[in-house]
């Protein structure tokens, strides 16, 4: 990609719980998640890759939310993981940008539950 650009969202407060999990993660408690997501683009629209409040958006979207309420997230069998939270995120995000006229491509999504515990997608 000739342009990246690197959005961070800090400080994402959301709860959530693993059901069926065999530890203390099947009890609900919360996160102050902080999410990235890495665009990147041949071309600018309007001088930019992307306007970085469309991606703030998005991800900010489940602030002060229960991840298990969320169908993309907890149904169908899915668990609310971090990774399941990335990999949504990650399409969403992209479901944006496909609108978009230089049509960037999420390159990583970035989801950090804890300073220790991360996990990155790149799709």
């Amino acid at each position: 990609m000739r342009w990246v650009v690197r959005v961070l969202v800090d400080q994402v407060s959301a709860a959530h719980h693993l059901p069926g999990y065999p530890g203390p993660c099947a009890k609900p408690h919360g996160h102050n998640w902080s999410l990235e997501a890495v665009v990147g683009a041949e071309e600018l629209a309007e001088d930019m890759v992307v306007d970085f409040a469309l991606v703030r958006r998005i991800l900010s979207a489940p602030d002060h939310t229960d991840l298990n309420d969320d169908p993309e997230l907890a149904g169908n069998g899915h668990r609310p993981t971090a990774e399941r939270l990335a990999a949504v995120l990650a399409t969403r995000l992209q479901n944006a940008l496909d609108a978009l006229p230089n049509r960037p491509r999420v390159l990583r999504v970035t989801v950090r539950e804890t300073k220790r515990s991360e996990v990155v997608l790149e799709p």
